[in-house]
């Protein structure tokens, strides 16, 4: 950091410069704190876990209403970032979250939307199809209608959160992978092909990568192989943003979400993926070629539940999920290291809540009273081994 001395010393380096690590690296920058980020690939890149150009935010929660004050806090720092960066990255164009019969995902959705007073419209299927003409759900289906919802363009965030964290003094290095590190008594030690840093305190947000960065930790993560789809549409007017809101459902067909065409990706087709499910995978050795035939659950559900959809699939993209046992986050200190924080084991469904896991790294990072929220620790693993 200092060329004169040629030091490499930082006060805080941050291993991963994904999703997360930008995050983290914007927070530092607004801190006044020095900042290394190393990133093995580029700012932005096809190779992790936010592959596929859009992420939907949503407020109504129905994987707990613990996690709504999170996402409250970083919806307010992603409208921060459009500020400082005069970047548009989040789209509101209000969200669905959808229930066939015998699945509880709206409702969970509303539960959430009540405990935190959350705005939201409860609708039967023939109001969503009233509403709503791409959809052809029976009537009943039930809704959760979340205005506040939308999505964020990946692209658009990650290089705003660099840019902003540069301008405010971090320095990222992609193309640059840590070798190995150590951390002790004196601080922490990071090798790279092309040089070896120095730091105060360590940061992880290694994606797909954490259980090998954090072995010592048996972090329980798993790594789940996800493919995105594009089709193609008859009339692209029913799925404009203006009528036909994100979307996440769960049926017989399947627990299926997607987004409307907009401006930037208007003409590459209607993306919709599957949120459950997926294959084991190595990220290191992902298979990132799809077949047609794994599109066969979202094209049935495309054909069960939308009209206008075709079968040809315009785009395909194959991305990672880092899953926990329990699909909830890990944000933690080391559990033998207290100068090494990280964020794991976001399991599908963390970009929306980037910047707050960001701020919330570097708090436990720099206050050594801060802790993490109960449901996110790594110490629940540990208490679910020994409950009878």
């Amino acid at each position: 950091m200092d060329g004169s001395t040629g030091a490499s010393h930082y006060p805080v380096i941050v291993l991963g410069g994904g999703t997360m690590g930008l995050a983290a690296a914007w927070d530092l920058g607004k801190r006044g704190i020095p900042a290394l980020v190393l990133e093995q690939f580029g700012i932005v890149h096809d190779r992790g876990s936010h592959s596929g150009q859009t992420r939907v935010i949503r407020h109504a929660y129905a994987e707990s209403p613990e996690y709504v004050p999170l996402v409250r806090r970083a919806d307010d720092l992603f409208v921060a970032l459009e500020a400082e960066t005069g970047n548009h990255v989040l789209h509101r164009t209000g969200g669905l979250d959808l229930a066939g019969p015998g699945h509880d995902h709206a409702r969970l959705a509303r539960l959430s939307a009540e405990t935190w007073a959350v705005p939201f419209e409860w609708l039967d299927g023939a109001e969503v199809r009233h509403r709503y003409p791409a959809w052809t759900v029976p009537d009943d289906w039930e809704a959760c209608f979340s205005p506040l919802s939308g999505f964020l363009h990946v692209d658009a965030t990650l290089s705003s959160l660099a840019a902003a964290a540069r301008q405010r003094g971090v320095e990222i290095r992609p193309h640059e992978a840590a070798r190995s590190w150590h951390a002790d008594g004196a601080g922490i030690r990071v090798e790279t092909d092309d040089a070896t840093y120095t730091a105060d305190h360590l940061i992880v947000t290694a994606g797909a990568w954490a259980g090998q960065i954090l072995a010592g930790c048996g972090l329980p993560l798993t790594v789940l192989r996800k493919v995105l789809w594009w089709f193609a549409v008859e009339d692209p007017a029913p799925f404009r943003a203006e009528r036909f809101p994100v979307f996440i459902s769960e049926s017989d067909a399947g627990h299926v979400y997607g987004f409307p065409l907009d401006a930037e990706t208007f003409g590459q087709g209607l993306k919709l993926a599957e949120h459950s499910g997926g294959e084991l995978a190595d990220p290191d050795t992902l298979d990132r070629n799809a077949t047609d035939d794994e599109a066969s659950l979202v094209a049935g559900f495309a054909a069960t539940c939308l009209g206008g959809v075709t079968t040809r699939i315009e785009r395909r993209a194959v991305c990672m999920y880092t899953m926990t046992p329990d699909q909830d986050f890990i944000i933690d200190r080391h559990p033998e290291r207290s100068n090494v924080t990280f964020g794991a084991g976001f399991s599908g469904h963390g970009f929306k809540f980037a910047t707050a896991v960001g701020e919330l790294l570097v708090n436990l990072a720099l206050d050594p009273a801060a802790t993490p929220p109960p449901f996110l620790s790594l110490e629940r693993f540990a208490v679910a081994a020994v409950e009878p």
